[in-house]
């Protein structure tokens, strides 16, 4: 990521109105998510109704039709599970639904895991960044799955929504693409503390995703579908697409060695905790006794060193030394 300290960008824009774009204030991805959020709502509404047309028109207890097959929460899952807007989890239904994987949705309050991060910056200081006290997490952020497994997504603190980087998020936001081509764009409905929302992976591939309300704050996360028997992870449709057209602070998540394809798989999952951040990405000071040149480059002049005259001639630096009596 290109440096974002001091100057214009050539264009005429100045880095305070890049930091504006790279970090929209927290007043305006609430506005953004909300709205977005609203929208998918209404999909899981739809969705619910659905379910509730199909209960009717099934045996009361659940089990399957005399053609066999599955019975119970898993024959309603598989069957409801829609390609785009999942399947919302009522309060009273969650636990009694059968999933291979959970992930948590929730927030760490103040410090939290990783000392800096997540960072905006500071208006009152242009080119530095200050903390906010607060981490807003999917645990585990890295999970491999196999082709048609079922991920739980339950949130314990919040408002989220779990939504797949595509053009359908948001399209003022010109979101890239980061889920293989091919799958339709998928998002859940707001959800709030005791709430789980169910999907399905079933392409082989990365999926990377998100939540709404907290966009360009590091709520971010990678989802890897492979099965060991048929896919080969050196292929194509499991290499990771740079990460143009994000807010920093989300690369700072998705590019952290962790997050690599083959880590996830090699690990089962990665837990927030175990994730490496280096925050922010752009225009951290230094913290060692060098000091930093316009390009970013540190250089560091000991007492007593020779230094470089513009013109090319070697001076040496005075030392001060103490006379005797």
């Amino acid at each position: 990521m290109a440096n974002q300290t001091g100057g214009s960008d050539g264009d005429g824009d100045s880095d305070d109105e890049q930091f504006r774009f790279l970090y929209p204030s927290r007043r305006t991805l609430l506005k953004v998510g909300g709205a977005t959020a609203g929208a998918a709502a209404i999909g899981g509404a739809g969705l619910v109704a659905g379910q509730e047309d199909d209960d009717d028109e099934g045996d009361d207890d659940g089990d399957a039709g005399d053609d066999g097959g599955s019975t119970g929460s898993d024959a309603l899952l598989d069957d409801l599970v829609d390609p785009t807007w999942g399947y919302p989890l009522a309060v009273d239904e969650a636990e009694g639904v059968s999933v291979e994987h959970t992930v948590d949705v929730t927030v760490i309050p103040g410090e939290g895991e990783h000392e800096g991060f997540p960072a905006e910056p500071d208006e009152s200081a242009p080119g530095s960044f200050i903390e906010i006290g607060a981490e807003f997490v999917f645990d585990p952020v890295g999970l491999a799955v196999e082709p048609g497994d079922l991920v739980e997504f339950q949130c314990l603190e919040g408002l989220h929504t779990v939504s797949a980087f595509t053009e359908l998020a948001e399209p003022g936001l010109e979101l890239p693409r980061r889920v293989p081509e091919g799958v339709p764009p998928f998002t859940s409905p707001p959800l709030t503390p005791g709430q789980s929302w169910v999907y399905q992976f079933t392409e082989p591939g990365v999926y990377d995703y998100f939540c709404f309300p907290h966009l360009g704050l590091g709520m971010v996360a990678r989802i890897v579908v492979y099965d060991p028997e048929e896919d080969d992870l050196s292929s194509d449709e499991f290499a990771v697409a740079p990460p143009e057209g994000l807010f920093p602070n989300d690369v700072d998540v998705l590019t952290s060695e962790e997050l690599e394809p083959q880590a996830i798989v090699d690990a089962g999952e990665v837990a927030w905790a175990d994730l490496s951040l280096e925050s922010p990405s752009a225009g951290e000071p230094t913290d060692d006794d060098g000091t930093e040149t316009s390009d970013g480059e540190e250089t560091e002049t000991p007492e007593g060193e020779e230094t470089e005259t513009p013109e090319g001639e070697e001076t040496e630096e005075p030392v001060e030394t103490e006379s005797g009596p």
